[in-house]
């Protein structure tokens, strides 16, 4: 089940299409085991992408970018369900960093965990944007941000 509950002092992880996603997963599945942490899977709506939308169609991308969320989140839940644990799933709608950092100070989560998009690597450091947006959320938190980079 989908809903806005807040497990606190759990393991975040932030969910979106892509390759990295199943490997960010898996690794957010294996750290709530290891550290016997509760696990949330957060959706956000991007509100910006909304905004480009022509009115006529906000109402059908709206739903399908819904949609996609929720099936994105089941996909992740039934991951964590085949290794023996239990996730909850978000669903929240707008400024992706303002909504996870939102989720993050209400959850008092000890750690967020994103995917790299394909073609990122952790032997380049620098201004790669899931790094700036790390660095964002990081930003006067103590919750840890780990930076997941797919499979070379």
């Amino acid at each position: 089940m989908i809903n806005d509950s807040i497990q606190k002092g759990g393991i975040v992880c932030a969910t979106r299409g892509g390759g990295s996603s199943r490997i960010v997963q898996l690794e957010a599945i294996r750290l709530a085991r290891t550290q016997k942490r509760p696990l949330t899977f957060i959706y956000i709506v991007d509100s910006n992408v909304m905004d480009k939308v022509d009115a006529g169609l906000k109402t059908a991308v709206y739903n399908e970018l819904l949609w996609m969320g929720k099936t994105l989140l089941r996909i992740a839940q039934r991951r964590a369900g085949s290794a023996d644990l239990n996730a909850e799933l978000v669903v929240r709608e707008g400024n992706v960093q303002d909504e996870i950092s939102r989720f993050l100070d209400e959850s008092e989560a000890v750690m967020l965990l994103l995917g790299a998009p394909r073609g990122a690597t952790a032997d380049v450091v620098g201004d790669d944007g899931i790094e700036t947006f790390a660095a964002s959320i990081q930003s006067g938190r103590k919750t840890e941000i780990r930076i997941v980079y797919p499979e070379s």
